[in-house]
């Protein structure tokens, strides 16, 4: 259920790449991420109504919990972030939020990858390594944050233009960070499984 609930995520974060790439946030576009939100809303739901009927776990009961809702949480993200483009109309090319986009695909990536691996424990090395990467491109869509929103108000004198691009980029930045808290999650499952 987990991997299933990973898979969402690619997805989701697959669309949002689309929709980037081909500059199409409208309705339609936006509504396929929303289709995916849903169905890992239900994966979610799924795991919880499973984890109250079983009495043995693979492992901790509120880890559970938390990694569901975590790995959910990422993809909400994503489809508030589509929202947000679509709703202030915030098209065109901005090299940095391009970047800031890969920068999410990536971390999505190896989250997926160390989500699959809590199936085998015994590579915890490589499980770890992924948390490592996705922490790695946190801290990387931190600083470019900062510069992003910089240039923003460093440069163009259209308000405006600066308020919506700074939403767009806080919560992109906030996608990153909701995958830091589930690589965070998944060694604290790791630690207690040793």
């Amino acid at each position: 259920m987990f991997d299933n609930l990973a898979d969402h995520c690619i997805q989701a974060s697959k669309q949002l790449q689309f929709n980037i790439e081909n500059n199409c946030f409208d309705e339609e576009n936006v509504k396929k991420i929303k289709v995916i939100e849903k169905a890992a809303d239900r994966i979610v739901y799924d795991i919880v109504e499973k984890l109250n009927k079983t009495f043995i776990t693979p492992f901790d009961r509120e880890d559970i919990h938390s990694l569901a809702h975590e790995l959910d949480s990422v993809i909400d993200g994503i489809l508030k972030l589509a929202n947000h483009i679509l709703i202030y109309k915030a098209t065109g090319t901005n090299m940095k939020f391009l970047k800031g986009a890969d920068l999410i695909d990536k971390s999505i990536v190896a989250l997926t990858n160390a989500v699959k691996g809590l199936r085998n424990m015994k590579d915890v090395k490589s499980i770890q390594n992924y948390c490592e990467e996705v922490n790695r491109l946190e801290d990387e869509g931190d600083q470019l944050r900062n510069e992003a929103i910089g240039e923003l108000f460093g440069g163009n004198n259209d308000a405006i233009y600066i308020l919506k691009w700074r939403d767009v980029f806080l919560t992109a930045e906030k996608i990153l960070d909701q995958c830091d808290d589930v690589s965070k999650i998944i060694e604290t499952i790791i630690v207690k499984q040793a």
